[in-house]
């Protein structure tokens, strides 16, 4: 065994460690900031060329985007919440509660490709933060209700809530989440949302509410076949959520978004398949204190529509105005 003698000779006369060790140290850090210095210049290149992603907190762009624009403002002190899918995302038009109702201030927490257990995960991350909340609408197309089978979790709370309402550093995400096969993946996500978008006629961005307009004259036809029946999961989400907003005090209502009439000849020409998905959610918020309005043969021609389930931002003024009546506020 090493003695003090032993150790302190080992150590050199002066007590530090003998010069070979020290510059191990330096070149170990040097390399790291090399290493560090590489990777900014490259997330900075990706900025420059306008692919740089956001981080990948959510590992879904277009959920990742929503957050970015939560961060860049502040969400203040909404009443009514808006929550679902790219239905609610897109086919809401919050500037038009703001112009019928007074006091209304309104905030769409829409997030695209949303299941609705992952919708019910949104409404209690916002409404932590938002307690002035009084108001839930969700809206939801029956493609919401399918694949409800996994955890709803869709980012880490904490690392979030330091992203969105704390404002820490954006670099330190992009270092903490770094991962070059999903980097990849998210520039070319990104770059075909993009393209899809300007095909389309229009750009992608967000209201100061954070809704998401389409604003095109285009459409995609009907792009959607044949949707499932609600699955049981999906439903139990649901009524989980409606019986908290109800322990809260808040109210909830919910309603299906309006589906194109060609969809509808063409996959649902009796209608049964819209009424068995209202009759389920409605048994689904029994006893709950919810409301509930299948608004897919609300009164829409198929100009509104830019496919089966999503309205151009021309017509969502009328269908807003269709949400209030329902859904006084």
């Amino acid at each position: 065994m090493m003695g003090w003698r032993d150790f302190h000779a080992h150590q050199g006369t002066d007590g530090h460690a003998p010069s070979g060790s020290r510059w191990y140290l330096v070149a170990l850090f040097g390399g790291l900031l090399a290493g560090l210095a590489t990777l900014g210049a490259f997330y900075g290149g990706l900025q420059l060329a306008g692919q740089l992603p956001p981080p990948p907190l959510s590992n879904s762009v277009c959920v990742d985007e929503k957050l970015v624009f939560l961060r860049n403002h502040p969400i203040g002190e909404p009443n009514l919440l808006i929550i679902g899918s790219s239905v609610a995302w897109r086919n809401f038009n919050s500037s038009v509660v703001v112009r019928d109702v007074r006091g209304a201030k309104p905030l769409n927490g829409g997030f695209c490709g949303l299941r609705i257990h992952q919708s019910a995960f949104i409404a209690d991350w916002l409404i932590e933060h938002a307690p002035s909340v009084r108001e839930v609408l969700l809206m939801a197309s029956p493609i919401d209700f399918k694949d409800c089978d996994f955890p709803g979790t869709l980012f880490d709370h904490e690392d979030v809530d330091r992203f969105v309402f704390e404002r820490a550093p954006m670099w330190s995400f992009y270092l903490r989440y770094f991962d070059p096969i999903s980097l990849a993946r998210n520039i070319e996500r990104q770059q075909k949302g993009l393209a899809e978008a300007r095909a389309m006629g229009f750009s992608i961005e967000f209201t100061e509410y954070g809704d998401g307009p389409i604003d095109t004259d285009q459409d995609r036809g009907l792009f959607y076949g044949p949707m499932q029946p609600p699955q049981d999961a999906c439903l139990t989400a649901l009524r989980e959520l409606a019986e908290r907003l109800q322990g809260e005090g808040r109210r909830f209502m919910v309603m299906t978004t309006p589906l194109h009439p060609g969809w509808k000849d063409a996959y649902d020409p009796d209608g049964a398949f819209t009424r068995d998905l209202i009759s389920r959610i409605a048994a689904a918020l029994d006893g709950t204190g919810a409301e509930v309005w299948d608004a897919s043969y609300a009164v829409l021609g198929p100009a509104a529509f830019t496919d089966a389930i999503h309205v151009r931002w021309s017509a969502t003024d009328e269908l807003t105005e269709a949400i209030l009546l329902r859904f006084p506020l």
